[in-house]
């Protein structure tokens, strides 16, 4: 018992990684396919949008290298991509770019940076909505192995 309740953050961290690495397919399969994620907060799963985006940003604070993404998803949250498009624009692509330098600085597992950078040849070739997905499931799968990873480090040292 004492296993799981010393652990919760690591719980706690999974489920936001998991419902990062679902929301985009939740997402599409309630609302149709649009143009890009950010699309999404015009529809009913706004607070989905919204929740997820905020414990993600928040998680991310907590991470040595992913301060400044986590200011950037933050702030493209804050500002709708209908009410403020330029502004909201402008922090979506610096989240990505700052998730690629994020994920470039780290010493661990840097075959995700470059899974990332495809994430472009993905939007040529799908469109702006499939390049945010792909990277998405990049940094989510990044994430958990890094979270696994570490579980795994601390369960050995006990």
């Amino acid at each position: 018992m004492r296993w799981l309740f010393g652990n919760i953050d690591f719980f706690v961290r999974l489920f936001v990684i998991l419902i990062s690495l679902l929301q985009p397919f939740i997402l599409i399969y309630f609302c149709g396919e649009l143009t890009s994620l950010s699309q999404y907060w015009e529809t009913p799963l706004q607070p989905l949008f919204i929740f997820i985006n905020a414990t993600t940003s928040y998680f991310f604070f907590d991470l040595k290298d992913w301060k400044i993404p986590s200011l950037f998803l933050m702030l493209l949250t804050a500002f709708s991509v209908t009410l403020y498009p330029a502004v909201h624009n402008l922090f979506a692509v610096l989240f990505f770019i700052s998730c690629l330098y994020s994920l470039y600085t780290t010493k661990r597992f840097r075959i995700y940076t470059i899974i990332y950078c495809i994430s472009l040849i993905i939007g040529l070739l799908f469109g702006l909505l499939w390049l945010e997905i792909f990277a998405i499931l990049v940094l989510t799968v990044y994430h958990l192995h890094i979270l696994v990873y570490k579980e795994f480090l601390l369960n050995q040292r006990k």
